[in-house]
């Protein structure tokens, strides 16, 4: 099945580092989809880390169409202050990139899906919105610590 992409791009007041280490906590990232969210905000579940502290997986606990989910979270990349790639079990992939621009960062966020998943997103959950929404109380939060 092909894939679709909704790719959305958000300039933060803030260095790399400090843009990269927020979002790096599964915390931070799903509280970001709150004001996004249609009804219950998600909540982190479990969360696995490397004796050196880095995120492996994580539970994401949502409600969607009345039903309660868990999806499971795979972080597959990780590379430090460039890009975070998540896998989750409901076939998305979030893919985080952070560029260096004249005054902060560059956020760029991809969500990627196969064609079936972008129909039902289209249909019920409107996932190029929510991004905008995400991104929006990234940049807030982040500046905020600034």
């Amino acid at each position: 099945m092909a894939s679709a992409k909704h790719t959305r791009s958000i300039h933060i007041d803030a260095p790399v580092e400090k843009v990269f280490h927020y979002l790096e906590d599964p915390g931070h990232l799903i509280a970001g989809m709150e004001g996004a969210s249609h009804g219950t905000p998600p909540t982190v579940g479990a969360v696995h880390r490397t004796p050196e502290g880095v995120v492996t997986t994580y539970e994401c606990k949502y409600r969607e169409l009345g039903m309660h989910l868990t999806a499971a979270i795979t972080r597959a990349e990780y590379v430090d202050n460039e890009r975070i790639v998540e896998r989750s079990s409901m076939g998305v992939v979030w893919t985080c990139s952070f560029e260096p621009d004249d005054t902060g960062t560059t956020l760029t966020v991809v969500w990627d899906a196969s064609t079936l998943m972008k129909m039902l997103d289209a249909v019920f959950f409107h996932g190029d919105k929510d991004m905008e929404i995400a991104l929006a109380t990234f940049k807030r939060e982040i500046e905020a610590l600034a």
